[in-house]
């Protein structure tokens, strides 16, 4: 069976209602931490709405569709009020014990820390403690989310759309 997700890691309370409005629903993973899962069509749909530029500043990413833009951030602003909002962006790409992850960890726009490469790292930056003989990602449950939720399936539609 295949692992393949990518998400925001969000530290801190959100307005739900707010979170909703960009389409984004929360998965609770303990810590004060939210998982919102997106995409790179996700993002790039928001940057075009919201008129916003650039991208962050990732590194250790070899990955094309990886989400970079600034919109990530900008959302998470508004949901949590926050300025300096910490989160990191998540990408699992597994299928047979093969494969690849990367995360970044931001605080706003900010990259908090450039040495941060795994996902275990961006959720212990973040506050994680691991549980149970568990590393941080079991610990978090993250090991049991498995696939992109479907709803984000018409972003790639609209990201056409705006051509995007």
């Amino acid at each position: 069976m295949g692992h393949s997700i990518t998400a925001i890691i969000v530290k801190g309370e959100f307005d739900k209602t707010e979170a909703e409005a960009f389409d984004l629903i929360g998965t609770d993973l303990g810590f004060g931490l939210t998982l919102f899962h997106i995409d790179h069509y996700y993002s790039a749909c928001w940057q075009y709405l919201l008129k916003t530029q650039g991208n962050l500043e990732t590194t250790n990413i070899d990955s094309i569709v990886f989400p970079t833009e600034t919109s990530i951030a900008d959302i998470l602003k508004k949901i949590t009020g926050n300025r300096e909002v910490q989160f990191a962006i998540i990408q699992t790409d597994y299928f047979g014990g093969i494969g690849n992850q990367y995360a970044n960890v931001f605080t706003g726009t900010t990259n908090a820390n450039n040495s941060i490469e795994t996902i275990n790292q961006a959720l212990k930056y973040l506050g994680v403690m691991t549980k149970n003989g568990h590393d941080e990602f079991e610990t978090v449950g993250l090991h049991q989310i498995r696939e992109q939720p479907s709803f984000l399936e018409k972003y790639i539609e609209i990201a056409d759309q705006y051509g995007v």
